[in-house]
């Protein structure tokens, strides 16, 4: 603040002592305004915090009165200490300072009320009433300057440990403490104020190395949302993941280039086991067999997952079930492994696996009797049927004693 932001240094310093003597009961009369005017704030005004704002409103104005006729800037170290706590004091509540600074705005209009009177009564020129004006709003705002300072101060401190608690929070289910150290998890989560939900789901995001989030950087997050930094991804906890408009939320956070994999819907107890679900779905996009997209749940692609859970025995029951197909020629071999994989489907019906291949009905009939031949019995039998349906739906795999491939599984509602 230059000297010339300083309207006080043009009044008399005698104006001050004029109107000292009327100082407390203008400091009282600010205080029951503000608490008429804003109920919320005058619930707290009975007790410490009351007390310690009308100490703080008659401070003061005692200063602004000593301003007068000096250059002084508004605040000195212990009033500013003192108007900053108050700003420090709404953010811990986690409250904005709209209240405190309309008090502000009110208490201002009182003391120039009623030290204009006391002033127009001692003789104090018009003139002289426009600068003292001027003063106690352009010192109001210093007052209000020094509360937004603190309110920013303290926020951007909690908000750098609550990151902290969060991130602390979310390690502690995956690893499993919901289960182990049930303590521990609830005495995080109070600190937090996070209610621990009745289920949860873990999601990652893989960040590529170029990504601006590398490191311990965090991208934002709903505030109900533990995120965690690990090993080149972001973890989150995702509290209520099936609740409406929250894959909506999820895209609209992590915007249209993300990508985002959700683990299965679990107990807390059960996050890590959510976790494993959600890299099993990001698997299966790496290899092709799921499409891309801005969010992809475990909990869409079950069968998917459970399907491709261990691609050994899957390699395994693929070479086994269909090597008869083995001793057909490659392309003889994919138009037969399609038309058995259409009559699985359609259970036998000729007709449907017809519409569905594009072809006669009575071309189904004829390779249905050559599948007949190279699996048998077997081709009748419930079980060896969800071998093959598996087999096939597994997608282009290597068949048993041929050079050739399988075509991909149709695209599901095929």
């Amino acid at each position: 603040m230059t000297s010339g932001d300083r309207p006080w240094t043009a009044l008399r310093p005698q104006i001050g002592e004029l109107l000292r003597p009327v100082l407390a009961a203008v400091a009282e009369a600010a205080l029951q305004e503000i608490a008429g005017q804003l109920p919320t704030l005058g619930g707290d005004l009975g007790g410490e915090y009351g007390r310690a704002l009308r100490g703080g409103i008659e401070r003061a104005l005692d200063r602004l009165l000593d301003l007068l006729g000096t250059s002084e800037p508004a605040l000195d170290p212990r009033l500013a200490e003192l108007y900053e706590s108050f700003g420090a004091r709404e953010s811990r509540h986690d409250r904005s300072l709209d209240t405190l600074l309309a008090a502000y705005r009110i208490g201002a209009r009182v003391a120039w009320a009623r030290f204009s009177e006391a002033a127009m009564i001692a003789g104090v020129q018009i003139g002289e009433l426009a600068v003292l004006a001027e003063s106690i709003f352009v010192y109001i705002d210093e007052l209000s300057a020094a509360s937004a300072s603190g309110h920013a101060r303290d926020h951007a401190a909690r908000t750098g440990y609550r990151d902290v608690l969060r991130s602390r929070l979310a390690e502690a289910l995956i690893a499993g403490e919901a289960a182990s150290q049930t303590a521990r998890v609830k005495r995080i989560a109070d600190e937090l104020a996070w209610t621990i939900p009745a289920r949860v789901a873990v999601a990652v995001l893989p960040l590529p190395h170029a990504s601006p989030f590398a490191g311990t950087r965090l991208p934002p997050a709903p505030p109900d949302v533990l995120v965690l930094a690990q090993d080149g991804e972001i973890l989150a906890v995702l509290p209520d993941p099936s609740g409406p408009g929250r894959r909506a939320q999820l895209e609209s956070v992590l915007g249209p280039d993300a990508e985002v994999y959700v683990g299965t819907v679990r107990p807390p107890a059960e996050a890590a086991i959510s976790l494993a679900h959600a890299r099993a779905v990001h698997r299966l996009v790496l290899d092709g067999v799921l499409p891309r997209a801005p969010v992809v749940a475990a909990a869409d692609h079950l069968p998917d997952l459970v399907l491709h859970a261990d691609p050994r025995l899957l390699s395994d029951l693929t070479d086994r079930t269909l090597a008869p197909l083995s001793r057909v020629a490659p392309p003889r071999r994919e138009e037969l492994a399609r038309t058995l994989r259409s009559w699985l489907a359609h259970h036998g019906d000729r007709v449907a696996v017809a519409h569905h291949l594009g072809v006669h009905p009575q071309t189904v009939s004829y390779r249905m009797a050559q599948l007949s031949d190279l699996f048998g019995e077997a081709l009748r039998h419930p079980r060896h049927q969800l071998a093959l349906a598996i087999a096939l739906e597994a997608g282009t795999t290597h068949v048993a004693c041929s050079e050739g491939v399988l075509p991909p599984a149709a695209p599901h509602g095929e």
